[in-house]
């Protein structure tokens, strides 16, 4: 089938910048293209990609946007002038796939053939405006859940698929945990809802354990999705006179260096703190394929792939979060066979949801939407 992935305006594709769902969606229409079908990608316009090409048997084309505003208002005013664009360089499609939030609205049926959009963010009561999409994909139950509460009329319409691994975590996955360091490792966009004031703090609770180190990997920019420069002083002030314990290091975009550092450390953590934020988390799913002993508050979207003290411990983030978290981790860190016990887990529980698996669901969901 003739498939066309319509990225949303702030990140290239493929994802030098770094982007969950640009890394998601990459590795689905590179599997898509190795399937057979033909595959095209539009995404924005950057300067170190031409502007027209076909790699890996996907026809990308990339349009002129802007870097992510501050502002709301702007920030959508900027999706819809990208999804103009995108219009106009729109192939012949037997079905679109976008998270773009206006493109829905006004693209081109005759070219777009079904619209299938994909709901990565918490939804904000306009799911109802989708009348002309055929599918509305929510990567957890928990965003599926809160899309039928809010909007009735599409329930029909609605079917949670999952995000995928991208093959550099799963082609680089071990058998076993391998030799650690003694690190604590967050991975994410430095934000306050992210939880990492969170984090610093109830590091610096435990008592002892001197040899343990924090380290948060991530973007603090806005235009990058970080929360700027006030935040990023508000950890710094935090951390204090704690420099060698607990460190703030840019993104890593290249993914086969993320792979590398995530196996080297002994446990992550992700203690967001974004109820209306978090749609699944793929940022402790990647930990969990490189063997991590991994830590979650307690928002609904982690039980697609977290079962508490199985493959993760969770903590609850709405009621004495601090102290809570404190505590896992002292249990994390005061015990090797645990930690050993829940990355073993968590790398047979990653397993399921690898690329070429994950792919097949959404082509057959394709096949039903298109029948339609």
């Amino acid at each position: 089938m003739r498939i066309t992935c319509v990225i949303g305006p702030y990140l290239p594709v493929p994802p030098l910048r770094g982007g969950a769902v640009e890394r998601i969606w990459h590795s689905l229409c590179v599997e898509f293209a190795r399937m057979g079908h033909d595959v095209t990608m539009i995404s924005r316009r950057f300067s170190e990609l031409p502007n027209d090409e076909i790699r890996e048997g996907i026809h990308y084309i990339r349009v002129p946007s802007n870097d992510a505003p501050k502002s709301k208002l702007l920030y959508r005013f900027f999706d819809v002038i990208y999804g103009i664009k995108v219009c106009a360089a729109l192939p012949s499609s037997d079905i679109t796939i976008t998270n773009s939030v206006s493109l829905p609205f006004f693209i081109p049926r005759a070219r777009a053939g079904a619209i299938y959009v994909s709901v990565g963010r918490f939804p904000k009561g306009y799911m109802h405006l989708y009348a002309r999409a055929d599918r509305l994909q929510a990567v957890s139950q928990a965003i599926a859940d809160a899309m039928r509460t809010q909007s009735p009329s599409v329930a029909a319409r609605v079917k949670v698929l999952p995000n995928a691994l991208s093959p550099k975590f799963t082609r680089l996955r071990r058998l076993s945990r391998g030799q650690r360091k003694k690190e604590i490792i967050f991975v994410g966009r430095i934000a306050r809802e992210k939880g990492l004031h969170l984090l610093i703090r109830a590091f610096l609770k435990i008592n002892g354990h001197a040899d343990w180190r924090v380290t948060l990997l991530g973007p603090s920019a806005v235009g990058d999705g970080g929360d700027g420069s006030n935040y990023f002083a508000e950890l710094k002030a935090l951390i204090g006179e704690n420099r060698a314990r607990i460190k703030i290091e840019p993104a890593i975009f290249d993914e086969t260096t993320l792979v590398e550092r995530l196996q080297v450390a002994e446990i992550f953590v992700y203690p967001s703190m974004a109820e209306r934020g978090e749609s699944f988390g793929m940022a402790p799913l990647e930990a969990m394929a490189c063997g991590c002993a991994v830590v979650v508050s307690s928002l609904p979207c982690f039980k697609e792939f977290v079962v508490a003290d199985h493959n993760a411990l969770v903590f609850d983030h709405r009621l004495d979060a601090e102290t809570e978290l404190a505590c896992k981790l002292e249990r994390l860190m005061s015990s090797n066979t645990l930690r050993d016990e829940l990355g073993l887990a968590a790398i047979n529980t990653s397993r399921y949801f690898d690329v070429d698996r994950i792919a097949k669901l959404f082509v057959a969901d394709f096949a039903k939407v298109i029948s339609k």
